[in-house]
């Protein structure tokens, strides 16, 4: 029985029938991922087998979902056996990656909602009310924290916190401190510094005094303003009466959650904030 004899593929063919740039197969040979089966000493010209097909089937599959050009390497010399444990493998990690890109998206989701509810502020320097759905934040706790006069170790130790478990730190910061007469911007002290969280995801490292904490649900009694010395305290005395004038029975354990949130993100303009005060009244 004569044997057929294989046919040949020029670099040009083989590169229109596995859809793949000609400059790829020359990179693959210089790294020994995908080499020729002949090589025309006189014309330099790269020619293939068709049998070598399923070889490039493999190393598109895994470069599709990631494997690098190291691994697909070392997966070439497995037998079956040995590939369908590598293939495992390959799973998790490709599984990893999912559940990654999904936390991607609720970052994504969370930061257009934050800049949305910005947008959607109805008034500035007047007292005005809206729902809340709760939040997670992460806070840190401090004594020390006014609103002139903030340490970098707190924002430092919040940044530390968010990257550590994988995310990155919210645009918005803000404080929270006790419901209460204050006369001039002095007498502000924060309990609490925080970022609200990007992640429904646990955290696990937290640093000393850092904490999870939730800012509930409910109705809030709002005021919003371009920051200064003078609009804060003449805000904050605003939204101090006319949450006294609704009679709640709200004493010195009532919170004041503060928002500073950039106006601008160009670095061409001036920084400024605007700050939005927010009371739970029911």
């Amino acid at each position: 029985m004569v044997e057929k004899k294989e046919k040949l593929l020029t670099i040009g063919e083989i590169s229109k029938i596995m859809n793949l740039p000609i400059r790829t197969f020359h990179y693959y040979d210089e790294i020994g991922v995908f080499k020729p089966i002949y090589i025309d000493e006189k014309t330099n010209y790269r020619y293939y087998s068709e049998s070598q097909l399923h070889s490039l089937d493999l190393i598109k599959s895994l470069k599709f979902i990631g494997t690098s050009l190291e691994d697909i390497k070392f997966a070439q010399s497995l037998t079956p056996e040995q590939l369908v444990d590598f293939l495992a493998e390959q799973e998790q990690i490709v599984e990893q990656k999912m559940r990654e890109m999904q936390e991607v998206h609720y970052t994504l989701l969370k930061t257009k909602k934050h800049l949305e509810e910005q947008i959607s502020i109805p008034v500035y320097e007047e007292v005005y009310e809206m729902d809340m759905t709760s939040q997670r934040i992460l806070t840190i706790k401090t004594s020390e924290a006014t609103i002139v006069y903030t340490p970098e170790k707190y924002f430092q130790a919040l940044t530390e916190t968010v990257e550590r478990e994988g995310s990155v730190m919210n645009s918005r910061y803000g404080g929270i401190f006790p419901l209460k007469q204050y006369d001039t911007i002095n007498d502000f002290y924060y309990n609490y510094l925080f970022t609200p969280l990007l992640t429904e995801r646990y955290l696990e490292r937290l640093a000393p005094d850092v904490e999870v904490l939730q800012i509930p649900a409910g109705r809030y009694a709002c005021i919003a303003f371009i920051f200064s010395e003078d609009m804060y305290v003449a805000a904050y005395k605003k939204l101090y009466d006319y949450v006294a004038s609704l009679h709640l029975h709200l004493d010195v354990k009532t919170k004041v959650f503060e928002v500073f949130m950039p106006t601008s993100y160009s670095p061409n303009k001036k920084s400024e904030f605007m700050v939005e005060l927010k009371i739970h009244i029911n």
